[in-house]
């Protein structure tokens, strides 16, 4: 309790951060590109491509980036059996994130004086803060009573992968540095590639392995094959970054092989049926896990195909940030929430509807990409897509505030 106590306010910081930056600049902006592009809403200052740039980054180092960072520095001591990192060190990381992030949304005024000093120090921050978590990460894996095990290189390396991924990003600001109206595309396509796929999945397949057993009853994998599975993820992510050939296979691979490892869709461990908050907790797993595959599965399709399909990278990443990412978020992250900071568990009513919403936004918005954009249905789906990802977010938002009351309450 005293160390729940402790550890409580740093927690609660990362997760408001987080739900903020979503319901800011990430789902609520997200939401608005659509309706404009679907119903030609008019678009806030800056225009769509910096507009774009800025809401990607937002959802994958401010909703993401600081949910994984938060839930990580409580969870990863926890598996080694390590005491906490410093506070001051992980107070420090979060600022240095946050006020980065915050400095980018100078990206949306190409007229104002102070942009290439604010975007300058945004990209500086941003690496220095992920640099600073990965060392934090890797100094806690290293210490510690447990045995180790094989997810924990997944956990590192998705880790070493965040200021990579940040790197990429201060090297797409560049240009919008130097003068230029946006950022540059091939450096943001590296740098969405490298935390996307580097840092978050891995750190979720990671953590993933860990709780499954816990949560579902899932069956333990052999050690082997969860090497195996990240060894040809992390290729697969060299690759697609490098932009050399193959890469979409080496991923599907990988995730085929992680999929099986976390274990939602083999035979349970249990004796007796799974309890009714279990079956919810496996129906996230096994919802986030498909969109795993199937993203990725998209990508190696677009790759083997003798023809172009139209959207499959919009689709792909996609089925990865709005199926993948979301539903894990959203369901694992009920059972997580609760447990880290002793309040009361969330509603099951509450948690279904944020799947069913999150699914479904994942299901219009991959399959309008790939229908392509020209026509009313389209443009509606679309359009819904948005809605539907804003809401699943208001429902957990919501849940997570009813959680974090009670434990309030508690400590008072």
């Amino acid at each position: 309790m005293a160390d729940q106590r402790r550890e409580l306010p740093l927690t609660l910081l990362f997760l408001a951060a987080s739900v903020l930056v979503a319901a800011t600049a990430g789902f609520a902006l997200g939401a608005w590109l659509l309706l404009s592009s679907s119903l030609g809403l008019p678009l806030p200052s800056g225009g769509w491509a910096p507009l774009v740039q800025l809401h990607g980054h937002a959802q994958l180092v401010g909703f993401a980036g600081l949910l994984v960072m938060g839930i990580g520095y409580r969870v990863f001591p926890r598996f080694r059996g390590a005491a906490a990192p410093a506070a001051r060190l992980v107070l420090l990381s979060f600022a240095l994130v946050a006020i980065g992030l915050a400095l980018r949304s100078a990206l949306l005024w190409p007229d104002l004086g102070a942009r290439p000093l604010l975007l300058l120090l945004s990209g500086t921050l941003e690496v220095a803060g992920a640099a600073l978590y990965a060392g934090i990460v890797l100094d806690v894996l290293s210490r510690g009573e447990n045995e180790h095990r094989p997810d924990e290189a997944l956990i590192a390396l998705g880790a070493l992968w965040y200021p990579v991924g940040a790197t990429w990003a201060f090297v797409a600001l560049l240009p919008a540095i130097l003068g230029a109206p946006t950022a540059d595309a091939v450096a943001t396509e590296a740098s969405v590639a490298v935390l996307l796929l580097g840092f978050i999945a891995s750190n979720v397949a990671g953590v993933s392995l860990r709780v499954a057993p816990a949560f579902i009853a899932a069956p333990p994998a052999s050690a082997r094959v969860i090497v195996a599975g990240a060894g040809l993820w992390y290729l697969g992510i060299l690759a697609t970054t490098l932009r050399v050939g193959g890469a979409p296979v080496a991923l599907l691979a990988g995730a085929l092989l992680l999929a099986f490892a976390v274990g939602p869709f083999r035979a349970t461990g249990a004796r007796q049926p799974l309890p009714a908050h279990a079956r919810l907790t496996r129906f996230a797993f096994r919802a986030s896990y498909a969109w795993l595959v199937l993203g990725v599965a998209i990508l190696a399709a677009a790759w083997l195909s003798p023809w172009p399909i139209a959207g499959a990278t919009t689709a792909a990443r996609h089925a990865l940030a709005l199926g993948f990412l979301m539903s894990i978020i959203f369901g694992v992250g009920a059972r997580l929430v609760p447990a880290l900071t002793g309040g009361v568990a969330f509603l099951a009513p509450a948690v279904w509807a944020a799947l069913a919403l999150t699914n479904a936004a994942a299901a219009l918005r991959v399959a309008s990409e790939l229908a392509g954009r020209g026509d009313g249905v389209t443009s509606v789906a679309l359009a819904m897509s948005g809605l539907f990802a804003y809401a699943a977010l208001a429902v957990f938002a919501v849940s997570a505030a009813r959680t974090v009351r009670s434990a309030l309450r508690g400590f008072a």
